[in-house]
């Protein structure tokens, strides 16, 4: 299983997303592919933006800002794990430095979200996310208590009682929090080699990438929220840099054969 940060005091219960979330099959990312273009090309300082939108006024930090930052450290991991299967299953040098830079970027947000909640006496979440490589190495050793993962299926939609199940099995699903994979999508990315691999590599990113952008608009929908400086700044960058990384995506999508 996927886990960061180190010294973590617990873990943290998620309900759904305020809108759903496209299901498994594909391509789902490029059902809105149009949409996104349009939304990324649009420079952070016009209108209809976070920052243009909801100005920082030096307010206390809100309960949905504690959320937000708990939430995010999980869709954060979740994308270190997808980049990390780069190097292994593809030569295309975009593709790679691409994912070297979303290693480095989110890795040390994560660490700058571990921060504002530690100096704010808040829960930092337990990360415990599903692995397709770590639980290829367990099932080749002593851990026998992932065997049986294949067999055991997570679809959007599961009832709790089907969550707390899934933590039996040594990691949380998170597939309901918006632009999360499914454990069987990270299965066929960790499958996948060459072009196919780069296809559904920038497709769910795209996906996962979208997500992103779904929180921090809720954020800023919340009355009250998204008003602590420290908050306002780092929703902000994460608003723009992933609309940047879209555009990026976008392109290289374009140019896979």
């Amino acid at each position: 299983m996927f886990k960061v940060p180190a010294g973590t005091r617990g873990p943290v219960r998620y309900g759904k997303a305020s809108r759903s979330v496209m299901g498994p099959s594909l391509p789902h990312p490029l059902r809105t592919l149009p949409v996104l273009a349009a939304l990324v090309l649009l420079p952070a300082f016009l209108p209809g933006t976070a920052s243009a939108q909801f100005p920082a006024t030096g307010a206390p930090y809100h309960s949905a800002d504690v959320r937000f930052m708990q939430d995010m450290i999980h869709h954060h991991a979740q994308a270190l794990i997808m980049a990390r299967m780069v190097d292994e299953r593809t030569d295309r040098r975009e593709l790679r430095l691409l994912a070297q830079r979303i290693d480095r970027s989110q890795d040390d947000e994560i660490r700058i979200m571990t921060r504002w909640l530690e100096e704010r006496g808040e829960e930092i979440p337990e990360v415990r996310l599903y692995d397709p490589l770590e639980e290829d190495h367990a099932e080749h050793g002593d851990h026998g208590d992932h065997a049986d993962h294949a067999d055991h299926e997570h679809h959007h939609g599961h009832h709790e009682e089907e969550h707390a199940h899934h933590g039996d099995h040594g990691h949380h699903d998170h597939s309901e929090m918006a632009g999360m994979l499914t454990d069987e999508e990270l299965d066929r990315l960790a499958a996948s080699h060459g072009a196919e691999f780069e296809r559904l590599f920038l497709q769910f990113m795209i996906f996962h990438h979208e997500g992103a952008l779904i929180m921090v608009e809720d954020l800023f929908a919340t009355p009250g929220a998204g008003q602590e400086s420290d908050i306002f700044q780092f929703a902000s960058h994460v608003d723009s840099d992933q609309r940047m990384e879209i555009v990026r995506m976008l392109r290289l999508l374009r140019e896979t054969n």
